[in-house]
């Protein structure tokens, strides 16, 4: 399915997937109420990893529900290319620090982690 992405005054873009309603808007110029693409890139790169964590979670029949991911991508001096991500998962009270540990691995299988590139360097905390 192709994303359709048009570029509109300011440098901020509107992107559509094919046959859907909702639309996902970026803007680079302050102020500005949407993200940036870079944050959309750890946005996107959160959704994944979550989206993996209640995949395993429901094939194990554990709840994981309320998971929360912080992303926080680190730019070079130019802004041009992300050289680390600081990954923070906050897990319900009721999993055990094993099934916490086994989740933030999991979560790092996604397809949207798995297709970054290999030099970036991460950092997961586990709360």
């Amino acid at each position: 399915m192709a994303i359709k992405t048009v570029l509109g005054e300011n440098l901020q873009t509107t992107s559509i997937v094919g046959g859907k309603k909702g639309e996902v808007r970026s803007a680079y110029f302050e102020p500005r109420e949407e993200m940036q693409p870079g944050e959309l890139l750890a946005a996107a790169l959160g959704a994944c990893m979550l989206t993996m964590v209640g995949f395993m979670a429901s094939k194990r029949g554990e709840n994981v529900t309320g998971t929360e991911l912080s992303v926080v991508p680190e730019f070079d001096e130019k802004h041009s290319r992300v050289l680390k991500i600081a990954l923070a998962f906050s897990f319900p009270a009721s999993l055990t620090d094993e099934q916490k540990k086994f989740y933030a691995r999991a979560a790092q299988t996604c397809p949207v982690h798995n297709s970054l590139r290999e030099d970036i360097s991460y950092t997961v905390e586990i709360k």
